[in-house]
């Protein structure tokens, strides 16, 4: 069951980290050419949500010179308005302001969602004597997967005998690319588009199609001949993309190696569990248990539940339980105090104590409290919650140093808690894991992009990084399993750990402390201490309240509670006796909200013109770029 419960829980960790994510199910952009030099965009998106995002965002980095400037921004479709905000070069889209508290509101989610940009830049065609040149990168360089990227370019007017479009995109990908009848309109048509691959498109024009000449000299044939350069390229570039498309058989022998490994070492991992994690088979205790399982201080309690020791983190526990304990002996004597605020105002009541003796019969770990308790005291012996705040402040190593006593003088007193052997195996078998895994992701996160950069972007290299990294993580996980399911109780602390938790039910509820014989009543203070090491201190008082009204002859007032009168209480004594006992763990609750924000604090702190496809693995001499994305 322990195996199980780990992996649903490391399953869920992957699941949540993995699920939230967008892509675009679409691009449509229109690239309007103007004859004065100014390129106008309309940019339509539809992008695909999963899970609840708040913003949307694209960058448009213009060529040096040029300049962009954002016109609008809206939604085509039926999901919430939108609003845009323009810094720069970036624009993005949100569904409204901030709350006060800096957050913005969900814009998008696990639904798809259309949006329009609409920009125009300046500095991008350059025009000669001869013709003129658009060369940019019209889809981003860092972008989110595309399902299907539609082009559209618009000449300033026909120009059907010089009118040349030329693609390149950042996997040298094949599409359509077509005109229109009076050769002014370009079409191209691209599905998928990878994540972070730029779409170039590099057009050449009739120079008389625009009103201004940026150089004066011919620069067609020129251009041309680069651009013949580049397609040449981009061919013998898809011609090896083609060929590394096929993935030999020795190919799949070795990536089978990585997840081989991992399968093998899971099913020995299972054995393992078998033999090491596997709980010890104990007596059945059932949901409710009426004593304490076994005589050891209250304050010992919190750190004998678990198999990981709590450390700091019960350590305000251990000491109000304590100090119940001292004062139920006769150790201690709880002193009311009235605290007066400013001007009477803010003021309230809180519990002194007073040291008067250590017990005789005192444990090891009550005599390290009743040390820490006399360095704060003042000098009339009293113990003010503040000052045992103060104290811990002054001294922070002392919250380490003492929250771990109690688990080390309980095992030296009473045998260990957990199986050596299991804990050996836990800390073999995640040493092993933890390790390999990392190495595997090392080796395929490093060695990979090398081997796809040399060798053309062959598949089989990604076959065999796509083992080395799911192995890895696989073994990362089985690592950390290791350190939490391969420990098991020793038989009697598990039966022990059991009856602790079947006693903290058993105060919890009413319905069982309501059919508790008399006695029970005749003693329930040393069950209230409990009560408080067991963290249902609050629940039990709650209960007792009850009893004592309907059950007033079977309650006794310890005389250990300020003001007890020590006798049979009637109903209304007992209410008053109730009260106080109510208003003195007000004191104690305090000492433990202190000491555990203390230790959080203490904690070390995620065409017929002409044309056709190319492929670059840079842009080439295109200009602009940019990013969009989603948050």
């Amino acid at each position: 069951m322990n195996l199980l419960r780990g992996w649903l829980w490391a399953l869920a960790l992957l699941g949540l980290a993995w699920a939230k994510s967008y892509s675009l199910e679409r691009v449509e952009q229109e690239v309007y050419l103007e004859a004065d030099g100014r390129v106008r965009v309309v940019d339509v998106r539809t992008w695909r949500f999963e899970g609840a995002f708040r913003e949307v965002f694209l960058e448009i980095d213009p060529r040096r010179g040029g300049q962009v400037r954002f016109e609008e921004a809206s939604a085509l479709d039926d999901g919430r308005p939108i609003r845009y905000e323009v810094q720069g070069n970036r624009i993005s889209l949100t569904a409204g302001p901030p709350d006060p508290s800096g957050n913005l509101p969900v814009l998008a989610e696990n639904q798809s969602r259309t949006f329009r940009i609409r920009y125009t830049l300046t500095g991008e065609v350059t025009v000669a004597r001869d013709a003129a040149l658009f060369d940019r990168q019209v889809l981003e360089p860092f972008h989110a997967a595309v399902d299907s990227y539609l082009l559209r370019i618009h000449a300033p007017q026909a120009v059907p005998e010089r009118f040349r479009v030329f693609i390149f995109t950042g996997r040298g990908r094949l599409g359509t690319l077509e005109f229109d009848q009076a050769k002014r309109v370009a079409t191209v048509q691209l599905a998928p588009v990878s994540q972070d691959e730029f779409v170039r498109a590099r057009v050449i024009l009739d120079a008389r199609a625009f009103n201004f000449r940026s150089l004066n000299e011919p620069r067609f044939e020129q251009w041309l001949k680069e651009t013949e350069a580049e397609t040449r390229a981009f061919r013998e570039r898809a011609r090896r993309l083609i060929e590394n498309q096929q993935v030999p058989g020795w190919a799949w022998g070795l990536a089978a190696g990585p997840l081989g490994l991992f399968l093998v070492l899971a099913a020995l991992f299972t054995q393992a569990y078998q033999r090491y994690g596997r709980e010890p088979r104990t007596e059945e205790v059932g949901r409710y248990y009426r004593e304490p399982a076994e005589p050891i201080p209250p304050g010992m309690v919190p750190y004998v539940m678990t198999q990981t020791d709590p450390g700091p983190e019960m350590l305000g526990r251990m000491i109000s339980a304590t100090l119940l304990d001292f004062a139920r002996r006769g150790s201690v004597e709880l002193i009311r105090h009235e605290n007066t605020g400013p001007l009477g105002l803010f003021g309230g009541t809180e519990t002194h104590f007073k040291l008067v003796a250590l017990p005789e019969d005192a444990t090891g770990l009550e005599i390290e409290v009743w040390n820490l308790l006399r360095a704060v005291a003042g000098q009339e012996g009293v113990v003010r919650p503040d000052a045992l705040k103060k104290y811990f402040q002054q001294h922070p190593s002392l919250l380490t140093s003492l929250s771990r006593r109690p688990r080390a003088i309980y095992e030296a007193a009473h045998g260990k808690l957990l199986d050596e052997n299991s804990g050996r195996a836990a800390v073999r078998w995640g040493g092993w894991s933890v390790g390999l895994g990392f190495l595997f992701l090392l080796l395929s996160l490093t060695l990979g992009p090398i081997l796809l950069d040399r060798l053309g972007e062959p598949l089989w290299v990604g076959v065999l990084m796509g083992s080395g990294v799911l192995s890895g993580i696989g073994l990362l996980v089985m690592g950390l399993l290791a350190f939490n399911v391969l420990t098991r109780w020793m038989p009697d602390k598990l039966l022990n750990a059991r009856r602790w938790r079947a006693y903290r039910n058993f105060l919890a509820d009413f319905s069982q402390m309501e059919s508790a014989p008399p006695e029970h009543f005749k003693m329930w203070d040393y069950h209230f201490v409990y009560a408080a090491a067991l963290g249902v201190a609050e629940r039990y008082l709650r209960n007792l309240r009850q009893i004592a009204r309907r059950r007033p002859e079977v309650m006794t007032a310890p005389r250990w509670i300020p003001g007890s009168p020590g006798q049979a209480a009637q109903v209304a004594s007992s209410h008053d006796m109730l009260e106080q006992i109510s208003r003195m763990t007000g004191g104690l609750e305090q000492i433990t909200r202190n000491l555990e924000s203390l230790e959080r604090a203490l904690k070390p702190s995620s065409g017929g013109a002409g044309g056709g496809f190319g492929g670059s693995s840079s842009g080439g001499s295109s200009g602009g770029g940019g990013s969009s994305g989603a948050r």
